[in-house]
Formats: C-alpha cells, sequence, structure tokens
C-alpha cells in the first residue's frame, strides 16, 4: 500500500508541474510582452511632449514671421517714410498729415489676434503714432504705456533709443498700462526705421500678451518651466509653475551648456535638487530655441500606475495557476493500473479481440460521418472561395504561386500548359431609357441570367461580379488548342444569347480581351476589355468586341506641364498665351476626343484646382478673394459645359488682373518693395542690382536712378551697410566665428567680408569684437 501511495504521489507530482508549467509559460511570455509595454509607455509619454513641444514652436514661428511681416509693412510704408522726415508734426498745419498716416496704416485684427498692438516712433517730431493713437514722447510714457521697471521719462528714452536699433525679440517685462489702470506683462519686438546708425529716424515696436504667448505653448505641468531663447542665447520668455519661483542662475547654466543644433535635445538634468527631463528645439525657420523642463515623477506616472496594477494582477495569475494545476492534477492523477483494472479485456480470448475490434470500426465510422458533415461545410463556403480567387487574379495579379497552385487544384482549374483570355459581360442601357429603379432591375436579372447559363454552358468555369452591370469570365483552353479559344469563346456567347430573354439579349455588350498564355498575365487580359469597354460601346451587334493589339486603347489624358504653363501664363499676364492653351485643351480633351463624362470631370476639377493654388500666390483683397472663392464654390455642382465656361472667365479675368497690377504699380511702390526685399535677403550672397531689376521687372538703369532719389544713396552701399550693420550685431551678441558672421551677412568668403568691414568700420571684425566686449 506505500509502495502504490507513494507511485500515485509520483504520478500527482508530475501532473502537477506538467500543468502549472503550460498555465505558466503563457503567463511569462505576457509578462515580457507587458515589460516591454511599459518601456513603450515611458517612451511614448516623452514622445507626447516633444511633439507637442515642436508643434508649439512652429506656431510660435507663424507669429513670428507675422510680426516680421508687420515690421517690414510699417517700415516700407509710403505714409510713414514721409513722415518720419517731419519735425514738428504736432503742430499746426501739420497735425492733418497725422490723420493721414493713421488711415494709411494695417488694422491689427487683419493681422493676428495674438499681437497686442505695435507703436512707430519717430525721433524727428518726438511722437508716437499707431492706427488709433497719437502722442508725445513724454505723453506715451507719462499717460499710455511704460515698463514698470523704469523710473523716469530720461531712463525710457535712453532705453527706447538703445532697444530700438537691435531688430528682434527683447526679454518680456511687466508694462503699467496707464490708461487702464493695470500691469501687463508684454513681449516686445523692435527695428528700426532705416539702417543708418549715426541718425536713426525712428523705431518700430511690437507687442505680444504673455497670455497669447502662454495659450501657444504646451499646458504647463505643475512644477515644470518653459522658456524661449534668441539666437544669442538669451532668454526673451519664461515660464514656470514652480511653488517659489524659478532659480534664474541656475536655469541660464543649464541653458548656456547647450548649443543652437538643429536636432532635438532630450536629457536629464538637476534644477533645484529635483530630476528634471530637459527637452530643447531650436527652430530652423526663426533661430528660436524653445526649451521645456518637466518633473520626471510626472512623467513617469502613468507608468507606475501600470507596474503596480500589473504587480496585482501577476500574482493574482500565480496563485489561480497554483490552485487550477492542483485542482486538475487532482482529477487526472488516477493510477494507470486501476484503469486498467476496470476494462475487462483478455488479450487470451479471441472472442475478446472481436469485442476491441468491433468498438475500433464503431469509431472509425463516427470519425467519418464527422468528416462528410466538415466536408459539406466546406462544399458550401466553395462559391465565395471561387469569387475570391477570379478577383485576386483579375485585380491584383499573381504573387505567390505556392497558394495560387493550391487554390487552382482545389477548384479542379488546370493551369499548366493552358491558354487564357477574359470576356466582359456588359449591360448597356441608353441614356434616359429607364428610371433608376428600373435599370436597377433589368441590371441584376441580366447578371442572375448570365450567371445562370455560364453554369449550364461551361460548368467548372471562372467568373465574377464587378457591379455595375458587368460580368467577367475567364476562359481557359489547351495550349495545344489555342486556337480554338476564340471559336469556343463565339459559340458560348451565342448560345447564351439565343437562350437569354430578348429584353436583356438586345442589352448586352461582350468584350474580349488579350489572348494571354501565361497565367500570370490574365490581370493584362482584363484591363484590355475594360479599356474596349470604355471606348467601344456603339457595337452591340457583334458577338465579342475583341482587343486589337495594333490598336491603342488608352485615353488620353492632358500632361504635368499643365500647372506649370497656366501659373506661367497668369502670373506673367499673357493674356493672349493663357486664351490660346485653353482652348487648345478644350479642343483636344473635349472637342476632338471622346473623352468619358468621370474624366471630364477631373480634368475641370484639375483646371479649378490650379485656380485655387494660383489665388494663394497672387495677392488680391479680401473681398476679391471672397468673390473669386465663392464662384468656384457655386460652379462645384454645374453642368460640366456650365463649369468649363465659368472656369475659364475666372483664369482671363484673373490674368486681366495681374495686367492691371502691373499698370497700377507706381515707382514709391517699387522703391518701397526693393528696400523690402533687401532687407529680407541681405543674407543672399547673390543679392546685387542685377538680382533686384530681375526680380522686380524692370531695367538695372531705371531701378538704379529710382532707388537713388528715394533714399539718397546707392543700391549697393544700402546693401552694404545692411550687411556691416547685421555683422555688427553678430559680433556683439553672438560667440560665432568671422567666417560665420560672414557667411550669415550676405559674404562669399571670409576675406571679401573682413575687407568689407574694415573698409566701413576701420577696424578688423576680430578688432571689434575686442572693442565691444571691453566696453
Amino acid at each position: 500500500m506505500q509502495k502504490e501511495a507513494k507511485k500515485n504521489n509520483c504520478i500527482f507530482k508530475h501532473y502537477f508541474i506538467m500543468f502549472f508549467g503550460v498555465i505558466l509559460i503563457p503567463m511569462l511570455i505576457c509578462c515580457v510582452f507587458y515589460a516591454y509595454m511599459f518601456w513603450v509607455i515611458g517612451s511614448d509619454d516623452i514622445a507626447t511632449r516633444k511633439k507637442d513641444l515642436i508643434h508649439s514652436a512652429t506656431r510660435f514661428d507663424t507669429v513670428v514671421s507675422e510680426v516680421n511681416y508687420l515690421g517690414d509693412c510699417l517700415v516700407c510704408n509710403e505714409a510713414v517714410n514721409r513722415f518720419q522726415n517731419l519735425t514738428d508734426a504736432m503742430l499746426y498745419p501739420n497735425t492733418y498729415k497725422i490723420n493721414e498716416l493713421q488711415a494709411a496704416l494695417p488694422d491689427l485684427y487683419l493681422v493676428n489676434q495674438s499681437i497686442y498692438d505695435y507703436y512707430i516712433f519717430f525721433n524727428n517730431s518726438e511722437v508716437v503714432i499707431n492706427n488709433k493713437i497719437a502722442y508725445s514722447y513724454k505723453q506715451f510714457y507719462n499717460l499710455y504705456l511704460g515698463p514698470k521697471s523704469i523710473g523716469s521719462f530720461e531712463e525710457w528714452r535712453a532705453q527706447l533709443s538703445e532697444n530700438g536699433t537691435l531688430y528682434g525679440f527683447l526679454p518680456i517685462e511687466e508694462y503699467d498700462i496707464r490708461t487702464a489702470g493695470r500691469t501687463e506683462k508684454l513681449l516686445s519686438y523692435s527695428r528700426p526705421l532705416s539702417f543708418v546708425p549715426q541718425n536713426p529716424k525712428g523705431y518700430v515696436y511690437i507687442y505680444l500678451k504673455e497670455d497669447a504667448i502662454a495659450s501657444i505653448m504646451p499646458l504647463l505641468e505643475p512644477s515644470s518651466v518653459q522658456t524661449i531663447q534668441d539666437m544669442s542665447g538669451k532668454i526673451i520668455y519664461c515660464r514656470d509653475e514652480i511653488e517659489d519661483g524659478v532659480n534664474e542662475a541656475e536655469l541660464d547654466d543649464i541653458l548656456s551648456q547647450e548649443s543652437f543644433a538643429k536636432e532635438l535635445i532630450q536629457k536629464t538634468v538637476r534644477l533645484r535638487g529635483d530630476r528634471y527631463t530637459f527637452i530643447s528645439f531650436v527652430s530652423e525657420e526663426s533661430g528660436l530655441r524653445y526649451s521645456y523642463f518637466i518633473p520626471q515623477i510626472i512623467i513617469y506616472q502613468r507608468l507606475f500606475f501600470c507596474i503596480a496594477i500589473f504587480m496585482i494582477f501577476a500574482f493574482i495569475g500565480i496563485f489561480a495557476d497554483f490552485a487550477l494545476s492542483y485542482h486538475i492534477s487532482m482529477k487526472n492523477a488516477t493510477p494507470i493500473n486501476d484503469i486498467l483494472a476496470k476494462m475487462s479485456i483478455d488479450d487470451t480470448s479471441f472472442d475478446k479481440h472481436h469485442d476491441i475490434f468491433t468498438s475500433l470500426k464503431d469509431s472509425v465510422d463516427e470519425l467519418i460521418d464527422n468528416n462528410t458533415d466538415l466536408s459539406n461545410a466546406i462544399s458550401l463556403q466553395k462559391p465565395y472561395l471561387k469569387t475570391a480567387f477570379v478577383n485576386r487574379i483579375l485585380l491584383s495579379g499573381v504573387r505567390n504561386d505556392k497558394d495560387i497552385y493550391r487554390m487552382a487544384d482545389y477548384l479542379g482549374w488546370p493551369i499548366d500548359n493552358r491558354v487564357y483570355c477574359v470576356l466582359l459581360f456588359r449591360f448597356h442601357m441608353e441614356p434616359g431609357g429607364a428610371g433608376l429603379d428600373v435599370s436597377q432591375r433589368l441590371i441584376s436579372t441580366f447578371l442572375a441570367s448570365i450567371s445562370e447559363l455560364i453554369e449550364r454552358s461551361a460548368p467548372g468555369s471562372l467568373y465574377t461580379d464587378l457591379g455595375e452591370g458587368q460580368l467577367a469570365l475567364i476562359m481557359n483552353e489547351d495550349a495545344d488548342r489555342s486556337d480554338d479559344l476564340i471559336c469556343r469563346s463565339g459559340e458560348l456567347v451565342q448560345k447564351i444569347r439565343q437562350e437569354m430573354a430578348p429584353v436583356l439579349a438586345d442589352k448586352m455588350i461582350v468584350y474580349g480581351g488579350s489572348i494571354e498564355h501565361d497565367f500570370g498575365r490574365i490581370s493584362d487580359s482584363y484591363r484590355n476589355a475594360s479599356y474596349l469597354c470604355l471606348s467601344e460601346q456603339d457595337k452591340a451587334q457583334e458577338h465579342i468586341l475583341w482587343y486589337d493589339e495594333k490598336s491603342h486603347h488608352t485615353i488620353g489624358y492632358p500632361t504635368d506641364e499643365m500647372q506649370v504653363k497656366l501659373t506661367h501664363f497668369v502670373t506673367s499676364g499673357d493674356e493672349k498665351g493663357l486664351h490660346d492653351y485653353l482652348e487648345g485643351i478644350i479642343r483636344k480633351y473635349y472637342v476632338e476626343t471622346d473623352l468619358p463624362v468621370y474624366l471630364q470631370h477631373i480634368l475641370i476639377y484639375d483646371l479649378q484646382t490650379i485656380l485655387f493654388r494660383l489665388l494663394g500666390i497672387i495677392k488680391l483683397e479680401d473681398d476679391e478673394y471672397a468673390d473669386y472663392y465663392s464662384q468656384l464654390e457655386q460652379n462645384y455642382n454645374k453642368p460640366v459645359l456650365d463649369q468649363i465656361a465659368i472656369t475659364l472667365n475666372l483664369y482671363t479675368d484673373l490674368c486681366h488682373h495681374i495686367n492691371d497690377q502691373k499698370t497700377m504699380a507706381n515707382t514709391d511702390m517699387i522703391a518701397g518693395g526693393v528696400v523690402s526685399f533687401i532687407d529680407t535677403h541681405y543674407s543672399n550672397p547673390d543679392l546685387s542690382l542685377t538680382m533686384l531689376a530681375d526680380e522686380f521687372g524692370i531695367s538695372q538703369p531705371y531701378l538704379s536712378l529710382l532707388f537713388k532719389k528715394e533714399h539718397g544713396i546707392n543700391i549697393s552701399a544700402y546693401i552694404e551697410n545692411i550687411r556691416i550693420e547685421k555683422a555688427k550685431d553678430f559680433l556683439k551678441t553672438t560667440e560665432l566665428n568671422v567666417g560665420k558672421i560672414g557667411e550669415m551677412s550676405g559674404y562669399s568668403s571670409t576675406n571679401s567680408f573682413c575687407r568689407a568691414f574694415k573698409r566701413v568700420i576701420g577696424m578688423s571684425p576680430s578688432e571689434y569684437r575686442q572693442v565691444e566686449l571691453k566696453v
């Protein structure tokens, strides 16, 4: 008894180990998977914040570009350039010129809602003006707006002159809004009205509210910090949620260690003794660096919660595994000898053997019956498998030969040493011949009748319903009898016509694709039959319309040059060239070519899309944009001929508008545009009188004379002054080497930059930097 009990325990032990292991192994695999998922969760939390920072940087770059654009508009404004030469603007009879200037200034609500306000400071008349106010310098400081950190008008006047020539963003600071009796944090942007350092005529200041910037930046999390730096590394914006405030010296130390590289930076730093994840991104468009300090405990908060939940469920799973394995082992650990003892089988008795064989036979019969049921279930799925097989070889081609051969063998469809073609049966309805419901009933009856007749006339054939009154049949013939394929196809179609109802037979057209000897090219035969279906719809009398390789059945369509040519004709104002090109498109694709209706719609949509893109290139007034967009929208659901006429008229109107704009352009607009172009592209080494003349479409002598008359200086000297002023600013505010500063200032080589700098300033760039550092 002890021996048998020991044997039973051994069997129980083996069962327990087996069942415990079988259940535990999937749990371990799940644990590995969830460990990977935890790593993904941690990475995803950081990646999400990276995307938020980059997205916010892109949005703020848009604001920066709009601020720069507003500054360009103000500096190049004709009325501003005239007004800056006045000395007694507040005295009669010059006061009316203030109203003229305000009427010519832009409205902020048409520029950007993020901008708080802008002000133009004129040094000659000491007047501050925008489109709503006009104050003297002292009145503006005492009554309207002033920095809270400045204690007197003289200090403010000195700061105004110093910051006004910096050309960029200044650190955010708190201002007294004296008219409203409140304080506001504003980020200011400054630039001079001219680039003549000896006699600045004034400055432009544009202000952004801190709330507007905060709405653009990522949502600030508890104890986190966000900063924006300019190219010199100076912090122009800082916002934090730290209870006692951020340590500015510690923050500057961390930020100063990072170079202005373009790649995204992610590292772990210590701030106020806590571990922070530091993410930093330098924008290629604006050159600003956006940084985000996030406490690591916040980033990994979700990860810690997931790990805790996982540990609870893992413990429950192991306990359940142990209990379940114990229960199953107890049920299955019956000794094998006990089982054999209960079976009354005598190996020496033939009669007993007979009983065993009878039992085996019964089991085999039951298995056969079950397989028959399974076979019947599979047979019911055979039509679906056949349809999927046909659609695959017609539409997708043959990619896996092993699968194709296996499926063809199962369907009883031979593919070795065969020749193939595709017959496309199409139900043709005359336009306007019947209502929608009647047409659908006829099409459904046609497809059902075709399917039934094919099954009756050619059992085992492969065919599929393509929808819209079309059915494709794959003809399969022995390669030795390839010449009989066309005859056999004709006989089959004729037999189907004879047995089909006359009302359906009269509306049936059959298209035959190319004869293919390769099973993998059946899809080519189907495409060729489809080409015939689009171009040969009027020959219903023939049994089969066969594809002819010598004929071209592809449908013509405009080339990729259409957008390029239309853009050229419109933007250059070539009305005759535009008219001739559009007339050629209409004649070729709508008159001379029987283009299908859906391609006609695609072509007219392409013409409208090109027109829409042209509207984005050409500068129009808001009401003019609205008028064009309204006509395009009303044109959407009109008939094709009406859409063509309206679209061509819109192209003609737009080209005529360009010619009117060129005619109305005056010298002041050209001169102001040249200044704006130079201010924006000074870093281009190719910037010259020749480039400017080509850009504005006028001769070089006329442009030179016009610029000298308006600004009192040659274009080349003006370009050099701007480049040298920019280089001086870079030398003072950055640690870049002389070669890089020369490149950023528009000089093609370091030697040419050094010679030009010494000629204008009287010392080399290195000497100038040393002098400025000492000061």
